[in-house]
C-alpha cells in the first residue's frame, strides 16, 4: 500500500509540473496602451475584454477611478488639440474613440450610443486624433467643473477577436484668443 501510495504522490507531481511547463510557454499578457497628450502621458483605465459595453460597467470604473480625488485635478486639454494613442503590447490596424460627458459622481450624462470616430493605425499601432469641442457642449453647462467639461474618452480596439476598451478621464476647455 505505501508503494502504491509513493508512486501515487509521484505521479501526480509529474503531472503537475507538465501543466505548468505547458503553461509557461503560452503566457497571456493584459493588452497595455500609452496615451498622451502634448508629450504628457496620461493614465488610462483599462476596462479588458469584458465589462465594457455597458454604461453601468464604465461608470463604475470611473467611479472606482476618482476614488479619493477631484475632478478639477484631471489634465486639461484644450480643444483642437492632439491625442496620441500607442498600443505596447499588441498589434491592431483601428481604434473606435467615443467621448462621453461625464458629472462630478463620475456618471455618463450624454448620449451613450454615439457614433465613434473611427482611427485607423499609422505606423506600428500609433496613431493620433483631434480632441474636438462637441456640438451638443452647451446641454452639459449644468455639469461642468469650473467652466470646463469632463470628458471620458472611450478607445475600443480588436485584439485576437476580442474587444478591448480603455479609457482616459480628462477636462476638455475652450481656447480664448485675444484679438
Amino acid at each position: 500500500m505505501k508503494k502504491f501510495k509513493n508512486s501515487f504522490i509521484m505521479i501526480s507531481l509529474l503531472l503537475i509540473l507538465l501543466v505548468l511547463a505547458s503553461c509557461q510557454g503560452r503566457m497571456i499578457q493584459e493588452p497595455a496602451i500609452k496615451i498622451s497628450y502634448d508629450s504628457q502621458e496620461l493614465k488610462p483605465i483599462y476596462y479588458g475584454d469584458r465589462n465594457n459595453k455597458d454604461e453601468e460597467h464604465i461608470e463604475e470604473a470611473i467611479k472606482s477611478v476618482m476614488v479619493g480625488k477631484r475632478f478639477i485635478d484631471l489634465p486639461m486639454i484644450d480643444f483642437g488639440e492632439k491625442i496620441e494613442i500607442e498600443a505596447l503590447n499588441f498589434e491592431t490596424t483601428e481604434f473606435e474613440v467615443y467621448d462621453y460627458i461625464v458629472d462630478e459622481r463620475g456618471n455618463i450624462v450624454s448620449e451613450y450610443d454615439i457614433n465613434p470616430l473611427i482611427l485607423t493605425s499609422v505606423e506600428e499601432g500609433n496613431t493620433d486624433f483631434a480632441f474636438e469641442e462637441r456640438e451638443d457642449l452647451e446641454k452639459y453647462h449644468d455639469y461642468m467643473v469650473e467652466g470646463k467639461s469632463i470628458h471620458c474618452l472611450l478607445i475600443r480596439s480588436k485584439i485576437n477577436k476580442s474587444s478591448f476598451a480603455f479609457g482616459v478621464l480628462v477636462l476638455g476647455q475652450k481656447v480664448f484668443h485675444n484679438a
